[in-house]
């Protein structure tokens, strides 16, 4: 009896979260669908304050949302603001030059969307467990939208040189870069997800566990809640 009701809450779990979340995904991706450029425009300081302290070698002319073809895209255009030191040496180009990279704006949005879906539609065990994990969605999406597109952005640029002057070259944001684009970003937004469900119900459990353990009372408090009266009862019972 005890093992059936086992198997037939495991079997309820999955197909619970799974309605969840293909409801939640509709949802973000609708609302990411119809307010995205809103999302980005609010977001585009931050990516151009984190490609600056990431590489100073670009001076960022505009960072914007453009439309490219029937796509909207992050478009960066940027000139040299100093040399470009590769493995055979330092390349001082034009710094009137320009040049320019993209991404497309969907790729700032579904990301977030799908780490939201599966943070939101994994059931909870405590009603109070859903605050903690919406307070964990934050820096989540923040840890997701920080190693995404300012990343992609700047391997973009960096590319250019790379593939001009030391084509072949070992890059580790290169590889980040291809990482992201070959489907990389959607595991990246998975694996943040699962962390926003399970690192909050880890500290949500250490709290409950210490809250108990402060309620429970003492051996001495105990003792001195039994009246002599009582004492004596047991030691008589005892005898």
């Amino acid at each position: 009896m005890i093992g059936a009701q086992a198997s037939s809450v495991a079997m309820r779990f999955p197909m619970r979260f799974l309605v969840r979340f293909v409801c939640l995904l509709m949802v973000f991706g609708g609302l990411a669908y119809v307010h995205g450029t809103t999302l980005v425009d609010l977001l585009l300081p931050a990516f151009r304050a984190e490609i600056n302290w990431l590489d100073d070698t670009y001076r960022i002319d505009r960072l914007f949302v453009d439309t490219e073809g029937a796509d909207k895209v992050v478009r960066i255009v940027v000139g040299l603001a100093h040399c470009v030191v590769l493995p055979d040496g330092a390349h001082c180009g034009d710094p009137r030059g320009m040049a320019n990279a993209s991404t497309l704006q969907a790729n700032v949005t579904l990301p977030a969307a799908l780490l939201m879906a599966i943070a939101l539609a994994w059931p909870v065990q405590r009603s109070r467990e859903y605050l903690w994990r919406i307070l964990s969605v934050a820096p989540a999406l923040t840890l997701l939208w920080a190693l995404d597109v300012p990343f992609i952005l700047w391997s973009a640029l960096w590319t250019l040189h790379v593939d001009a002057f030391a084509p072949g070259m070992f890059s580790p944001l290169l590889i980040w870069g291809d990482f992201l684009q070959g489907g990389g970003r959607l595991a990246l937004a998975t694996l943040l997800g699962v962390a926003a469900v399970s690192v909050p119900r880890v500290l949500f459990r250490w709290w409950m566990r210490r809250q108990s353990s402060r309620n429970e009372p003492s051996d001495a408090q105990t003792a001195q809640s039994v009246s002599p009266e009582q004492r004596a009862h047991q030691n008589k019972r005892v005898a």
